[in-house]
């Protein structure tokens, strides 16, 4: 089941278009991550997503309703963290998410933040201050108040910034687990790594448009690096040059850019038909060098 879907959204300011016919969908139970370089007009389709702002042209719709026309039955199944989640320092984490649930019109309020901070993994933590809170808890807390209201959708705005690798590995996990129990999540963020980790699908956008859209696994197989150590290297380097092959050498290892997982594998087989003993062969690359390849963009920075 759909439970986000963009149907030729464009926004335009002025006479400038931001985004330009968009068409995505995001299923239940699946984590669809949304890549761009800076400028590229993220943050605007997030705006849209979530009702903050309205396209110019085309629709938006969460579980079936549209955004711009049924925005109270549409934003009734979103949750959002939109850039860092807003809390109230001097209450404890109980009394922020009571606060948000009262504003969300929550039915059963203590049950059902028992059962939100349970989610996160925050039902020890619940009592104390959010002063006290570490950048990995807080972020646990917004995300406990996104799913106050029992959203079809999660819709997060670069998740994981400022988080160390510990709190980046556990937020990905909680992510994981909720996707498993079949909600819906749509997340921005400039780190491929853990994007790479954390989706299922993802979306490249470049100048407003996307310019790619594919499975985290295919993404992974597509053009990339075959590092490796062989006997006669000089010769190999040779070898693999004549038949049209770009290749690196350095550290006692050969480098070949530019192909794809079943041509590496071609490649190592037919350098051992060659007689060349294949000592060591790992492939480098992955999501970051196919998003490098598509945009032609460098991968630092926060993307808007």
């Amino acid at each position: 089941m759909n439970v986000l879907q963009l149907f030729d959204v464009t926004k335009r300011i002025g006479a400038r278009e931001i985004v330009r016919q968009l068409n995505m969908s995001v299923r239940e139970g699946e984590v669809y991550g949304f890549l761009g370089p800076n400028g590229a007009g993220k943050t605007t389709t997030i705006r849209m997503i979530v009702g903050l702002i309205r396209p110019t042209r085309g629709a938006i719709h969460i579980c079936g309703h549209d955004v711009v026309e049924e925005p109270v039955a549409a934003k009734r199944h979103i949750g959002a963290i939109v850039e860092n989640p807003e809390m109230y320092g001097y209450l404890t984490g109980r009394q922020n998410l009571l606060h948000y649930a009262r504003l969300a019109g929550v039915d059963h309020v203590d049950e059902r933040i028992r059962q939100v901070a349970r989610r996160v993994g925050l039902e020890d933590r619940l009592d104390d201050k959010v002063k006290r809170y570490s950048l990995g808890m807080r972020q646990r807390l917004g995300v406990a108040q996104a799913l106050i209201g029992d959203p079809k959708l999660l819709v997060l705005d670069e998740p994981t910034n400022g988080l160390d690798p510990a709190g980046m590995r556990e937020f990905r996990e909680l992510i994981r687990a909720l996707a498993a129990e079949g909600l819906a999540v749509f997340v921005s963020s400039h780190l491929l790594s853990e994007v790479e980790q954390m989706c299922d699908r993802v979306a490249v956008l470049q100048q407003g448009s996307v310019i790619a859209e594919a499975s985290v696994a295919e993404l992974r197989t597509r053009a990339g690096s075959l590092r490796l150590r062989v006997s006669r290297q000089e010769e190999a380097a040779a070898w693999l040059r004549a038949r049209g092959w770009q290749v690196e050498s350095a550290d006692g290892r050969l480098t070949v850019v530019d192909l794809d997982d079943p041509a590496a594998a071609k490649l190592i087989r037919e350098l051992v038909e060659a007689e060349f003993e294949v000592y060591e062969a790992a492939r480098t690359g992955g999501l970051e060098a196919s998003f490098l390849a598509l945009t032609g963009a460098e991968s630092g920075g926060n993307a808007p």
